[in-house]
């Protein structure tokens, strides 16, 4: 990782709080976090977004500064926005627990198991913290977002698993074998008949660049309100780590620089997409209908509206999107070696 760090001794003055909701937190494992940290009353089940700031708001009142979020990608950015919203000092730190489906940030950022990253914190090991820029829109702090047929698959993966709840082909609706039964059924069909969108995006912040198959820019800055992209698209999305769920290193270009997030653009048909899929996850995807830059603040408008998602979480339909490098990074606990 390139992102400035800096190194943090364990302490009590910490809690954890678990998504209730999340398939991966079940009593068995509720019970074994409980014995590992110091005193279970240190355990926080949380079962909605509300309950989850009311809980946020009582641990940082005793003074906690660091916080184990346990759950998928959307429940760490819950807990970050929350922590944000309550004004919590910028020395509280997120500790991410490894508790989701697709898992980008954990697996981003190397978290084991969460009874031994627990069990490392309370060692009395010393820890890393990674500072992680972020990208706002709408009033919400994310690592990643996307707009188009990631969206779309994610919309037709919820779908699935909530129609093949109790089926006996339940199992085919969880997971990575989820995501690729839904995407050929559902997503792959539709968007066959359907024409790509036409978008524009423009530069809202300081000089922006085209980037390279290697990272590197390529031609002169993009300056502010000049043109970064006019044309059809399939899918867009912004980033300021790597990863996607899975693994999949769909941003390879985010931790080049603090500075600027990622931006992708795919103007490829469907089929294209699929083929592009096995060289998306190993980060080396480059072709000619691939458009990437580094950009501090652009806005996208869409001639139709397209789903949208941010880490990983569903968010309904836009037809304009401004996304924009957050002035304040988020502090995220690392294993130090």
């Amino acid at each position: 990782m390139t992102l400035t760090d800096r190194y943090r001794t364990p302490d009590d003055r910490y809690a954890v709080i678990l998504n209730a909701n999340a398939g991966s937190v079940t009593p068995a494992l509720v019970k074994q976090i409980r014995s590992t940290v110091s005193d279970p009353t240190r355990v926080h089940l949380t079962k909605s977004p509300d309950h989850a700031r009311e809980v946020l708001r009582q641990v940082l009142g005793r003074g906690v500064r660091t916080v184990f979020a346990g759950g998928g990608d959307g429940t760490i950015v819950g807990v970050i926005n929350t922590l944000r919203n309550l004004r919590a000092k910028p020395q509280t730190t997120i500790g991410m627990l490894r508790l989701g489906t697709g898992n980008a940030l954990t697996r981003w950022i190397g978290s084991d198991s969460p009874v031994q990253d627990l069990r490392r914190w309370r060692s009395g090991a010393l820890h890393k913290v990674v500072y992680l820029p972020m990208i706002e829109a709408e009033g919400a702090a994310f690592p990643f977002a996307g707009a188009g047929a990631d969206a779309a698959i994610l919309n037709d993966y919820n779908e699935l698993k909530e129609a093949g709840t109790g089926k006996w082909w339940q199992p085919l609706t969880r997971g990575i074998a989820g995501y690729l039964t839904a995407g050929v059924t559902r997503t792959l069909p539709r968007y066959l008949r359907r024409p790509l969108v036409q978008t524009e995006i423009i530069n809202l912040g300081a000089d922006a660049w085209r980037i390279g198959p290697d990272g590197h820019p390529l031609g002169a800055p993009i300056g502010h309100g000049e043109v970064l992209y006019r044309g059809t698209c399939s899918l867009i999305g912004a980033g300021t780590t790597p990863l996607l769920g899975y693994g999949m290193r769909f941003f390879p270009f985010a931790d080049l620089r603090q500075d600027r997030f990622h931006l992708r653009l795919a103007d490829t048909r469907p089929l294209q997409s699929a083929l592009l899929m096995p060289a998306a996850f190993r980060g080396v995807t480059s072709h000619p209908k691939v458009h990437d830059f580094h950009a501090e603040r652009v806005r996208i408008r869409f001639a139709d509206a397209l789903p949208y998602q941010y880490a990983g979480e569903a968010r309904g339909y836009r037809r304009e999107l401004i996304f924009g490098l957050s002035a304040t990074p988020t502090p995220i606990l690392a294993a130090a070696g």
